[in-house]
């Protein structure tokens, strides 16, 4: 199936969009996801990297076995770009990840920062399948553990961000090229419904994805800086509910 093709199915069933007011519900998880594949790539193999399915704000089944991962994001609440943690207009995330387990079968561990104050809500994710020649792989999560966020902006709404999910990804020759695409159900901040999203190597240093995060349909490009900054450097930049800019750098070590 060509890429235009998928990225037309994950778009669509995203359906109207929630306008042009900051979120409502969720806030602090609707820019990048701080899982993995949310702005840096992830291999079949589990190797944590720019190679591999890369999404923004929805997980991939792809689960680290190795690796430390630093990366920040900015989110803006419009389609002018804003580098900051908090404040008028924008909302940022850090993510402070370790994977570790066997490849097939990672386990992956984050500390997501989601304001100036740090204010952190804490991310687990295990795969439980490797992918095979005619079965996706197959993980399971929950983001923000111990519901420490609040769910909604609204006033007496308190914490209760427990956001479990299942997702499945499968690689896909599209020409010469591979593409990745990822199916999931999760509860919480994914809507309490299905999510979807696919990668496309569009080139050596480029990839660009297209998303459902249950509420929102997402584009973005992702760009490998290995060669210029660090080794598994990976800057991207999204446009979340195809109208608020977000841009990002992750950083990973492998061991």
């Amino acid at each position: 199936m060509p890429i235009c093709m998928l990225a037309a199915v994950v778009l669509c069933a995203a359906g109207p969009t929630w306008g042009d007011v900051e979120f409502v519900e969720f806030p602090e998880f609707r820019y990048t996801s701080a899982l993995p594949g949310g702005g840096w790539g992830v291999m079949p193999t589990g190797e944590p990297g720019f190679d591999g399915a890369l999404q923004i704000n929805v997980p991939v089944a792809y689960t680290p076995h190795e690796g430390f991962i630093i990366g920040y994001s900015s989110g803006s609440f419009s389609t002018t770009p804003k580098l900051a943690f908090s404040g008028a207009g924008s909302n940022g995330t850090a993510t402070l990840a370790a994977g570790f387990g066997r490849p097939g079968r990672g386990i992956y561990v984050c500390e997501m920062g989601t304001s100036s104050k740090w204010e952190p809500a804490e991310n687990i994710q295990v795969q439980i399948r490797a992918e095979e020649d005619k079965w996706p792989a197959v993980a399971i999560g929950l983001q923000d553990i111990f519901g420490h966020r609040d769910r909604a902006t609204t006033p007496g709404y308190a914490h209760h961000t427990e956001s479990p999910y299942v997702v499945a990804t499968r690689q896909m020759a599209v020409g010469e090229r591979t593409a990745y695409l990822t199916l999931g159900l999760g509860w919480g901040r994914f809507h309490s419904g299905p999510f979807a999203g696919v990668s496309y190597r569009a080139s050596e240093k480029v990839t660009a994805m297209a998303e459902y995060d249950g509420y929102n349909a997402n584009l973005g490009a992702a760009l490998d800086l290995s060669s210029i900054i660090a080794e598994h450097t990976t800057a991207f930049v999204g446009l979340v509910d195809l109208d608020r800019t977000v841009i990002g750098l992750t950083y990973v070590h492998r061991q």
